[in-house]
């Protein structure tokens, strides 16, 4: 049976002539020869089981403008939270998702975190962040915001800036919008950002107004990234809680909304629940 639709789990077989340079020890190690480097620190905390992690070590990490810029400017470690140092390092960094990103300066300083798995372009705009935080627009947009009165124009004007730019920022600053105006106007662009950002749960009133709104179905790109967003969310839930049945009622629900789009190849939804059953046991 031939399945091609990405989904949440399937493991993306990517070629590519580069990828970023990886250091496979501890944390205290890798901190250490930044430091020699007089070099940022760049961390991948992942785990093996987790389909983000595997799809942004198929993509970003090979994607050749990320490879080039990360392997001159960082120092780079990959570090599986549940083998050796990684689950203090969980501890100590207040992580409970993968893949969390972790960004130090050469002394050794804690000065970014990213919860998700990131696009290369996100990556790349992370990286640049660090390196040169002044150089990109968000730096101005920041402090424009902070010196602001911080009202619902304010906060929208800064996450349209965040969102033009796909700065990892906007997940916080979209939940932070989310949580003081949660009656959001999916019509309006900034709001729709907010939404895609924020909201997580396919149960949400908000997540069954877009997915049943024809509309959004012409955007297929931002509809399956959506879909794809509630698969990886709930999919991670249910691997955390042990239970296949969260996973199962959310492919029923979802599952007649994916079969709007036009996903070559697209399983029936039978088949569909054992391949993600048989992934799911590994």
């Amino acid at each position: 049976m031939k399945l091609t639709f990405l989904a949440i789990i399937a493991l993306i077989s990517t070629y590519s002539f580069g990828q970023i340079t990886f250091e496979h020890g501890t944390l205290e190690e890798a901190l250490a020869k930044a430091k020699q480097a007089k070099k940022p620190l760049f961390v991948d905390v992942y785990a093996t089981w987790c389909g983000p992690c595997k799809q942004m070590a198929a993509t970003a990490f090979v994607d050749p403008e990320v490879t080039k810029y990360y392997n001159a400017n960082f120092i780079s470690l990959k570090l599986d939270g549940e083998k050796n140092d990684g689950p203090g390092v969980m501890r100590k960094y207040g992580i409970s998702a993968y893949p969390t990103l972790l960004y130090f300066n050469s002394n050794g300083e804690l000065v970014a975190k990213v919860v998700g798995g990131q696009q290369a372009k996100q990556l790349l705009s992370k990286g640049k962040d660090v390196v040169n935080p002044e150089s990109n627009p968000v730096f101005a947009a920041n402090k424009t915001y902070q010196k602001s009165k911080k009202k619902q124009e304010d906060l929208k004007a800064y996450v349209k800036v965040l969102q033009e730019n796909e700065h990892d920022s906007l997940e916080k600053y979209a939940a932070e919008y989310y949580q003081k105006y949660p009656n959001l106007n999916l019509k309006d662009p900034v709001e729709l950002e907010v939404f895609k950002s924020a909201v997580h749960d396919y149960k949400s009133p908000l997540s069954k107004q877009f997915l049943s709104d024809d509309e959004n179905v012409k955007n297929q790109d931002a509809y399956l990234g959506k879909i794809n967003d509630y698969f990886m969310t709930t999919y991670q839930e249910a691997k955390i809680a042990n239970d296949f049945a969260i996973m199962e009622k959310m492919v029923v629900e979802v599952f007649p909304y994916l079969q709007k789009c036009n996903v070559p190849d697209l399983p029936s939804q039978a088949d569909y629940l054992e391949y993600v059953k048989a992934q799911f046991s590994k």
